[in-house]
């Protein structure tokens, strides 16, 4: 498992990624949600090998070890990925984006159609309608997104605020994280109760929040705003996957998502709410989905 590998760019940007699994095996790009990092595992991941995966992970512009992209696009992320995708000699490969990263796993199905195999979105949104998020999402992640549009300074604090109980008190975020569950629907509360997931959510967020929050609030206030493509134009297979009770990225807007994009295949998975890659079941199954 390499996790601190940094690779520049041809405009000079350090770009920073993990590889997991079997790195002779069929390679697939995870794009972690919003705030994130490729920091996805403490440990090696079985599946990953029973399943021939080669697994390779990136931090977006702003996160962990990746430098700050000034005045980004949604769509200028495809690019950097394919650039990778040549520095690590990979001509072919699949990618799937975990909530906020469904947004950029969709950009390269639509920007780089000759190497994407398979796209898959996993607990993501649609385009939010004038930039609103939708009302069915919890009001945690609505004000989040909310204070990125009208308020990035009050959000940075708040982001500040977290990096610094991340740094100096971890044993309290860790508590925080089992505690402050109330949103959530019961499967995801169950998922936050099991041991490990906050230690590794710990070390995840740590390392997103490694360079400061700057990253992280004009990512959500990206997400906000237009794609800059039409999904009805993607003409590789995308896997849908989604709970139907998650509340962090509720369902509905997914269903509108996946009825404009012209070959998905939806993956409604009853009572599952956002944390779909924790279930080492529906694990296996989305990144077999995913294999050509």
């Amino acid at each position: 498992m390499n996790i601190d590998n940094t690779f520049t760019l041809k405009d000079g940007r350090k770009l920073g990624y993990a590889e997991h699994g079997d790195l002779a095996g069929f390679p697939v790009f995870g794009l972690h949600g919003t705030p994130g990092s490729r920091v996805w595992f403490t440990e090696e991941d079985e599946t990953l090998q029973k399943l021939n995966i080669r697994f390779v992970t990136t931090d977006r512009p702003g996160y962990g070890i990746s430098d700050l992209y000034p005045d980004r696009k949604i769509i200028d992320y495809a690019q950097d990925i394919a650039q990778l995708a040549d520095h690590l000699s990979i001509d072919k490969f699949s990618v799937m984006g975990v909530s906020g990263g469904g947004i950029f796993a969709a950009t390269c199905a639509h920007e780089l159609p000759t190497r994407v195999i398979k796209a898959g979105l996993i607990s993501t949104t649609d385009e939010f309608e004038k930039g609103r998020p939708p009302k069915e999402m919890s009001r945690e992640n609505r004000t989040a997104f909310n204070l990125a549009r009208r308020l990035p300074w009050l959000l940075k604090f708040v982001f500040w605020q977290q990096k610094k109980m991340l740094d100096r008190h971890p044993d309290k975020y860790i508590a925080g994280v089992r505690k402050n569950i109330g949103h959530l629907c019961p499967s995801d509360q169950a998922v936050m109760k099991q041991e490990g997931i906050a230690e590794t959510m710990l070390e995840h967020m740590r390392e997103a929040l490694r360079p400061g929050v700057e990253g992280i609030v004009s990512e959500a206030k990206l997400a906000t705003g237009k794609w800059g493509f039409d999904v009805a134009n993607i003409q590789v297979p995308v896997e849908v996957w989604h709970g139907t009770a998650d509340t962090m990225a509720p369902v509905s807007a997914i269903e509108q998502l996946a009825t404009k994009i012209p070959h998905s295949q939806t993956h409604f998975i009853q009572d599952k709410g956002h944390f779909l890659t924790e279930d080492l079941g529906l694990w296996e199954e989305i990144l077999s989905s995913l294999k050509a």
